[in-house]
């Protein structure tokens, strides 16, 4: 302990903080939750991730199935030349040939002046027999596999509008994640549906999208009219609301789907089996009635089926409170079974081929992000992915009965990347397997959002993805944008955040030491924290985070948390009373992804001050200050009054120590 006397009379004293390495940490102490121990996952490592799209791309790959096309070459005019409006498609399936004949009408507005061109995507599997622009027959190119090139029938300026109609006809021909398929259920009935996530909808529909490999831009959406002409036993759902079936000649219906809420281009689906179908009315929480359709084969039609795609009931109503209301309330929300081994958030109308309830829960979690607010290139695809994973953690925290907090960190512990060495933003998009990484989107990306709640705080956090929500709903977002709008929301700089977890590549690794002592009857640890990651990792290779220490003794344990910023930090925590400290741990309830928590010796650090006499921010009146301030040091100091600033609202005090 070191004592100064002050010889005038100040009306207040500052109370100074040394500025050194060390962190004097003063803090209230929280009781440490216990926390059930997470039980293994027995299936690919994959397979428990959200949609399952990681594990059934390798499995394809695996089958030597065809999953890509080469890229195209060719200069094009741009994306941004054109905005369009809406898509009238008239499909009709052949499940006995495996073939699809269609008209597409496509609506758009020009962006540019003297648009003499207008580029857009079909396999050339698919045969094109006409095609007019406002009803004046034009000329269609037909540029590498995958793209074709009108020449319009003038040049139009920027805000004048044009319809393209395509009339076309072929074998299907199915890429990615099964783009196009035609299969049979269990039960021997046909089942034909498409998934066109990322780049594959050109293999069944005349489509504005990018090109194969490239990230994209998704912020042109548009609304659609979809109808499917299939055989008669077959019930055909898509997006948005049925407008109507048609019966037809030659034993076929015609059902007409249609969606006013505008759509990214790879959202657009359909499936046609024979479904058991059912529809459960939910109230949302603006008090509307909101249908949900469920489409299932007849064979799948069990309770514990129904069970487990009717968790998006309640989960709607989890969601709706954290995220805001339900994006396509004026419509519907529906799930239909089809031929992929996860599922498919495709807007309004979720495809799923299995009964499991966190698959139904973070399909469910896309309809805001992912399809409400969707990613604005491919490399951003965690804002789809990342989104949706922590997703399904928030349900298990809120979902009805749930524990709370003890299940939250259950299920991020069982989200918890096997390999977090990759970036979350994707730089490689030049296909499926490499943007849709389990570990580094799906994982790491919910973790980036786990630990950006922990950073802000949950009424922060929340308001933020809400306001995030707000300024981007119907369009399409970039990391940069999510970054921004938190910021503006919270007013907080997350550069560095976003950089060390998103941008840039690994996790941290720490190794750390600590000793127990006693100041003035009071009980302490000396604690120092190194980090052992990588250089290539972080930024400059180290992570800023704050971390949690748990300090335990005989009086109890307090978990206090500090910041971790340097190569090596060094800590004086608190305990909670007079026993010596027994043991301390790091960040015990695993709130920062770090691959590595590594005790070892005590490395000592510099002193830091522990406690002072009168306590900070102490006040007294002005003729009666304190005749000497008392300061406690972690370590045994020699000072004299040379050592000692100290300064009062009239400016310097002498003091003698």
């Amino acid at each position: 302990m070191t004592r100064c006397t002050n010889v005038i009379r100040p009306a207040r004293v500052d109370l100074w903080r040394f500025a050194s390495a060390a962190v004097a940490v003063f803090a209230t102490a929280v009781l440490t939750p216990s926390l059930p121990a997470s039980p293994p996952c027995t299936h690919h490592e994959d397979d428990c991730v959200g949609c399952g799209k990681a594990a059934a791309m390798a499995r394809r790959i695996a089958l030597g199935l065809p999953t890509t096309d080469e890229a195209l070459q060719t200069p094009l005019e741009a994306l941004g030349d054109t905005d369009l409006l809406h898509v009238n498609l008239d499909l009709e399936i052949l499940p006995a040939s495996t073939a699809l004949a269609g008209t597409c009408t496509l609506t758009l507005r020009s962006l540019a002046n003297n648009l003499t061109q207008f580029t857009f995507r079909l396999r050339n599997n698919l045969a094109i027999s006409s095609a007019t622009i406002n009803g004046t027959p034009v000329s269609v190119a037909t540029s590498g596999t995958t793209t074709r090139i009108a020449t319009l029938d003038r040049p139009y300026n920027a805000g004048e509008t044009f319809a393209i109609t395509i009339v076309y006809a072929g074998p299907a021909v199915s890429r990615g994640f099964g783009s196009i398929e035609f299969q049979q259920t269990p039960a021997g009935n046909p089942i034909i549906a498409t998934l066109s996530e990322a780049f594959y909808a050109y293999t069944w529909w005349p489509a504005k999208e990018g090109d194969v490999g490239e990230p994209g831009d998704m912020r042109d959406k548009a609304t659609f009219e979809l109808a499917i002409t299939a055989p008669e036993a077959l019930t055909s759902v898509s997006n948005g609301l049925l407008q109507g079936v048609d019966v037809l000649p030659g034993a076929r219906k015609r059902f007409r789907w249609a969606t006013n809420y505008p759509q990214a281009i790879y959202l657009a689906a359909f499936g046609s089996s024979v479904y058991s179908a059912y529809t459960l009315n939910h109230t949302l929480l603006d008090g509307r009635t909101l249908p949900v359709q469920f489409f299932l084969y007849p064979e799948s039609d069990t309770p514990d089926n129904r069970a487990q795609w009717e968790v998006c009931l309640p989960a709607m109503t989890v969601f709706e409170t954290l995220f805001g209301p339900y994006p396509f309330a004026d419509e519907k929300y529906g799930m239909y079974q089809f031929p992929f081994s996860g599922g498919m958030e495709h807007q309004t109308m979720t495809g799923q081929g299995v009964f499991i309830g966190s698959v139904t829960v973070h399909e469910l979690a896309h309809q805001w992000w992912g399809d409400n607010v969707t990613c604005q290139t491919w490399s951003d695809i965690w804002l789809n992915e990342g989104f949706a994973t922590y997703s399904e953690a928030l349900w298990e925290e809120f979902r009805p009965g749930s524990t709370g907090t003890p299940a939250l960190l259950l299920a991020m512990a069982q989200r918890r990347p096997g390999n977090a060495s990759g970036s979350v933003y994707r730089y490689d998009t030049s296909n499926n397997n490499t943007i849709f990484s389990g570990n580094s989107v799906y994982r790491k990306g919910g973790w980036v959002l786990h630990m950006l709640r922990r950073t802000l705080g949950d009424q922060a956090f929340f308001d933020a993805i809400r306001a995030y929500r707000a300024a981007y709903q119907g369009s399409a977002a970039t990391t940069i944008d999510f970054r921004n709008a938190v910021e503006q929301s919270t007013g907080r700089d997350l550069h560095r955040f976003f950089d060390q977890w998103v941008f840039g590549t690994g996790a941290p690794a720490f190794a750390y030491g600590s000793q127990s002592f006693t100041v003035n009857g009071k009980a302490y640890a000396r604690v120092h924290l190194r980090q052992t990651q990588q250089a290539s990792f972080g930024v400059d290779g180290l992570f800023h985070t704050p971390i949690d220490l748990r300090v335990d003794s005989a009086d109890g344990s307090v978990t206090r948390t500090v910041f971790a910023d340097a190569q090596t930090d060094f800590f004086v925590v608190r305990a909670a009373g007079a026993a010596p400290v027994t043991g301390v741990a790091l960040d015990p309830l695993d709130y920062v992804l770090a691959t590595d928590k590594v005790p070892e010796a005590y490395t000592p650090g510099p002193p830091v001050v522990v406690e002072t006499v009168p306590a900070p921010g102490a006040l007294f009146p002005a003729d009666a200050p304190p005749a000497a301030l008392d300061v406690y040091f972690s370590e045994a100091m020699t000072i004299n009054a040379s050592h000692v600033t100290l300064t009062g609202p009239l400016g310097p005090v002498s003091v003698t120590c």
